[in-house]
């Protein structure tokens, strides 16, 4: 089941605009419309405060609130990186895109690591 994170769907329903007609003027397939307004796929904040503009609305009326407990991942998180760093692991390696040109990218081995602390907080701490 997709989170539900916005509250277009009701906007629009509320307002005398159909989806077609928000499609057009945002210049947008009105799929994409529809995907909002399923959750399956979120508009970016411009597009949502043009979304907002053009049904009078508050941005903050087409966002949903998820409510959160306070479990001290930000800081456990920056510890972590902080551990990460110190023990001499790189936040960025260097790697050849496909014309051959040398590009840095973030570490795939930081991010893992960095990922799968959260995943283990969270299991350790729900």
């Amino acid at each position: 089941m997709t989170k539900k994170i916005n509250n277009i769907k009701k906007a629009i329903k509320d307002s005398s605009l159909q989806v077609v007609a928000l499609a057009l003027y945002l210049d947008l397939d009105d799929t994409t419309i529809s995907k909002w307004n399923s959750n399956t796929a979120q508009p970016s904040l411009k597009r949502l405060n043009e979304v907002g503009e053009i049904l009078e609305v508050d941005n903050i009326d087409l966002i949903q609130s998820i409510p959160r407990e306070s479990t001290g991942l930000a800081t456990a998180l920056q510890n972590e990186y902080k551990r990460l760093l110190k023990i001499g692991m790189s936040t960025k390696i260097k790697i050849s895109d496909n014309n051959g040109e040398i590009k840095e990218v973030n570490n795939p081995e930081f991010v893992k690591a960095l990922q799968e602390f959260v995943n283990d907080y969270r299991k350790n701490n729900s």
